[in-house]
């Protein structure tokens, strides 16, 4: 195990992030370690899954005391496999000692970047410049071009997420650049519903029947678009659960039905959500 697991690694190493390559190679590794606490796994382990786990945790938290305690350092937050600080530049020098005495006490490498601003909802969800000007988001304010996000990723409403960006980073108005948008496949919005399950459009009272795989847009004049699953109980009715239950939409899964009656109320109340959403704002020629 652990000689196949070093090669993989190793292999791994070899292929440029963002190619094929490393990506099977990644999900290869991860997927060894997801499996390690899945109990109808052969590599089931799940003392091996908390040694990692709590391991890696206890072992940032020592980092984060060493620079804290050395550097003046302020964490501005944390998560299982990483975390942002801000320290005085008169630290930096420091800082990086510890980072080196981390890395040979816990054999780890430790990859580091630094940011001229950072916009923060949550651990899991921000925007951030860093002061080569590359601009990283995460979560819910993640913009990639379709042709760098992964089909295993939702596409839904990327217009959201792009006009969020233009504000935070660039300054721009969010509503113009919603308003002003012209490539409708921004607009769209993706529901995946489950085998035992149908989709159907509400128009007019009477059930529409749709594709359990399904693209739609808020529209102006559209339908409720409503997930029908199977009963809990024999004997029961089915259930019936509404998708972004407050707003009329259209189905397009053909794009030559598309029209630009958009209900441009939905994607402007999404964007400006996520820009109020920002709980920690932070612009400093120090580093994160």
């Amino acid at each position: 195990f652990c000689k196949t697991y070093k090669y993989l690694y190793e292999e791994r190493k070899r292929h440029p992030k963002g190619s094929g390559a490393n990506a099977a190679l990644k999900l290869a590794l991860n997927g060894t370690y997801g499996d390690s606490n899945n109990e109808f796994s052969p590599l089931y382990d799940p003392a091996y899954t908390m040694t990692i786990t709590i391991g890696g945790q206890l072992s940032l938290c020592m980092l984060m005391e060493k620079l804290i305690d050395n550097c003046n350092a302020s964490i501005v937050m944390c998560n299982t496999d990483g975390f942002e600080y801000v320290i005085d530049e008169s630290m930096i020098d420091e800082a990086d000692k510890w980072v080196k005495w981390w890395e040979g006490v816990t054999k780890l490498e430790m990859e580091g970047d630094t940011y001229a601003v950072m916009y923060i909802r949550d651990v899991n969800n921000y925007t951030s410049v860093t002061t080569s000007g590359k601009v990283k988001n995460k979560g819910a304010y993640e913009v990639l071009p379709y042709e760098k996000l992964g089909w295993h990723k939702n596409h839904s409403a990327m217009v959201i997420a792009m006009a969020v960006e233009a504000h935070l980073v660039r300054g721009e108005d969010y509503e113009k650049f919603i308003l002003e948008h012209k490539d409708p496949f921004d607009f769209m919005l993706r529901a995946k519903i489950p085998r035992n399950s149908r989709l159907v459009l509400v128009v007019d009272g009477k059930d529409v029947p749709q594709q359990n795989i399904c693209r739609y847009y808020p529209a102006v004049g559209g339908g409720k678009l409503v997930k029908i699953m199977p009963p809990l109980k024999v004997g029961e009715e089915d259930r019936r659960l509404s998708i972004d239950s407050e707003w009329e939409v259209k189905t397009c899964n053909d794009m030559e039905s598309f029209t630009w009656d958009v209900n441009y109320e939905y994607y402007l109340s999404k964007a400006k959500e996520l820009i109020d959403a920002v709980k920690f704002e932070a612009e400093l020629g120090t580093p994160f």
